[in-house]
């Protein structure tokens, strides 16, 4: 694929562009300005004698052979940093770099702040972008467009079959769930029983709008179920909902604790078995080389450690 003619930092400038097909992005996510990274891809159209990105609509689209260097340049560039010293310590205090997160409102409501702050504490170069968890969050990580995913196993499992071998995880921190209800409504006890949630109004919530959640599934699987009201993105909007409305919820525990009153919501015991909601952290196994992302990595389980139920 002629890559043996390219300086290193030419693949770093590839990578970067067939990973965002952006020219803005890819210039951000090695730190060198938008100039710089359009005459790195003008070489780079020159080398390969094909554009690489083009524009299809409003989007800059990968080419075939664009499609065919994606791995094996983010592969060769995996092999060149294993070269180096990786006993080495990232100076977390002088490092720049973004590291992107992909992950349910909740994750971010939860995690976002926290890890912001220490951040802000201990590594003032460091920043972290947080983007919705999607469907194609399996694909992302495997591009290397975003570095790590927080959710559910449930939530990528069909992605994670196919892609098992290259996939790292770790439990983050785990929840429980709860029956979230509006503290002005009709039904004063602090429980409420099976045939009572069933009789009222129910909202779940849809990750993405496809991603069904554990009440979800579990519902499923129970003898009757509520009518369903409507399907919310993410519990925030749920909880809200809730609060303003006759209409309940089975929504995590943590979120009812932070945003309850807020909200103008309580929380019951749910009144069936529910699993301890487990939240994992994803990543590609080319990363664990990486003292960078391996303190990242760290730096994240630490913040989830602080949380408390």
């Amino acid at each position: 694929m002629r890559l043996q003619r390219l300086d290193l930092n030419l693949l770093v400038a590839l990578d970067a562009l067939l990973t965002e097909r952006n020219v803005t992005r890819a210039a951000e996510r090695i730190h060198i300005s938008q100039p710089g990274m359009s005459a790195a891809l003008r070489k780079l159209r020159q080398h390969f004698d094909d554009p690489l990105l083009e524009r299809i609509g409003r989007n800059l689209e990968l080419t075939a052979k664009g499609r065919a260097l994606a791995a094996p340049v983010k592969s060769i560039l995996s092999q060149v940093g294993e070269l180096g010293d990786q006993s080495a310590d990232f100076d977390a205090s002088s490092a720049r770099h973004v590291f992107r997160i992909s992950a349910t409102t909740y994750g971010c409501e939860i995690l976002a702040t926290p890890l912001i702050c220490r951040l802000r504490e201990v590594a003032p170069l460091i920043s972290v972008q947080f983007e919705e968890l999607s469907a194609d969050t399996a694909d992302r990580i495997l591009d290397g467009q975003i570095d790590f995913a927080i959710t559910i196993s449930a939530r990528l499992l069909d992605k994670m079959q196919a892609y098992e071998e290259f996939m790292r995880s770790e439990k983050l921190f785990t929840d429980e769930f709860v029956v979230a209800i509006s503290k002005d409504s009709a039904h004063t006890a602090k429980t409420i029983t099976f045939d009572e949630l069933c009789a009222m109004g129910y909202l779940e919530t849809r990750f993405g709008g496809s991603i069904a959640g554990i009440s979800e599934q579990l519902w499923r699987q129970q003898s009757k179920q509520p009518h369903t009201c409507g399907w919310l993105p993410n519990f925030h909007l749920t909880l809200n909902t809730v609060g303003r409305t006759n209409m309940v919820a089975i929504l995590p525990s943590l979120l009812m604790a932070m945003q309850g009153d807020r909200h103008n919501a309580r929380a019951m015991p749910v009144p069936f078995e529910m699993p301890v909601l487990e939240e994992r952290l994803y990543w590609h196994r080319r990363n664990d080389g990486d003292p960078g992302h391996v303190w990242m990595k760290q730096t994240l389980q630490d913040v989830a450690g602080t949380l408390k139920l």
